[in-house]
C-alpha cells in the first residue's frame, strides 16, 4: 500500500472533517473519528492539525477569505444600489460554491460561536450591515435587505438537492422580487 502524499492527506483530512461535522456536528466529532475516516493514524493527523480548532480554521478560512473578497468588491463601488446588487450577487455565488459548509454552519450554530471563528464572522456581519444599511432607505426596504440575506442562506441549506445553476437563478429572482426598487425613507431626497 502506497503512503499518501502529505498534501493528499491534508486535503483528505479536510474533506473528512467537513463530512463528519455535517453528520455529527463540530462538538460530536473527534480527531480520532476524522483519522479513522481518512484511514490514517491520529499521529499522522497531528502532523497537519494539532487541534480540532486548527482544523476548523483551515476548513473555514478559504470560504471566509472568499466572502471577504465579495465584500471588498461591493464596498469598492460607489452608490448604495450598486454596492447592494454586487453584495447579493456575490453572496448567492459564494453560498452555492460553499454549500456544504453553509449547511453545516446552518445546522451547527456552535461553529459560528466558536472562539476561533466568531470574531471573523462578527466582522463580516458588520461589513455586510454597512453595505446594506442606508438610513435614507425606508425601514421596509432595510428590513427587506435583512430578510433577503437570511433567506438566501436558509434556502441554500434547505434545498441541497437543487442543482447549483437552478438554485442560483431562483435565488437571484427572489432577491429582485423582494427588494424591487430602493425606497427612500419619508422626508429624504435621493442624492442628498
Amino acid at each position: 500500500m502506497a503512503i499518501p502524499a502529505p498534501e493528499d492527506t491534508y486535503d483528505r483530512v479536510l474533506l473528512a472533517a467537513e463530512e463528519l461535522f455535517g453528520e455529527h456536528g463540530f462538538a460530536g466529532t473527534s480527531l480520532q473519528a476524522i483519522a479513522d475516516r481518512v484511514g490514517v493514524t491520529k499521529a499522522a493527523l497531528y502532523y497537519h492539525f494539532r487541534t480540532k480548532d486548527e482544523l476548523l480554521d483551515a476548513l473555514l478560512r478559504p470560504a471566509l477569505n472568499d466572502l471577504d473578497r465579495v465584500l471588498e468588491v461591493a464596498e469598492s463601488r460607489r452608490g448604495t444600489t450598486a454596492r447592494q446588487r454586487l453584495l447579493f450577487e456575490g453572496y448567492v455565488d459564494f453560498l452555492i460554491r460553499y454549500r456544504t459548509l453553509a449547511v453545516i454552519l446552518d445546522r451547527d450554530v456552535a461553529i459560528g460561536r466558536h472562539p476561533a471563528i466568531q470574531p471573523r464572522l462578527a466582522s463580516i456581519t458588520a461589513r455586510v450591515r454597512e453595505v446594506l444599511d442606508d438610513v435614507d432607505d425606508s425601514i421596509d426596504y432595510r428590513v427587506s435587505t435583512a430578510v433577503a440575506m437570511g433567506g438566501i442562506y436558509s434556502a441554500v441549506a434547505a434545498f441541497p438537492e437543487l442543482p447549483d445553476d437552478e438554485l442560483g437563478r431562483i435565488l437571484r429572482g427572489v432577491v429582485r422580487k423582494l427588494l424591487g426598487p430602493r425606497r427612500r425613507a419619508p422626508g429624504t431626497v435621493a442624492g442628498v
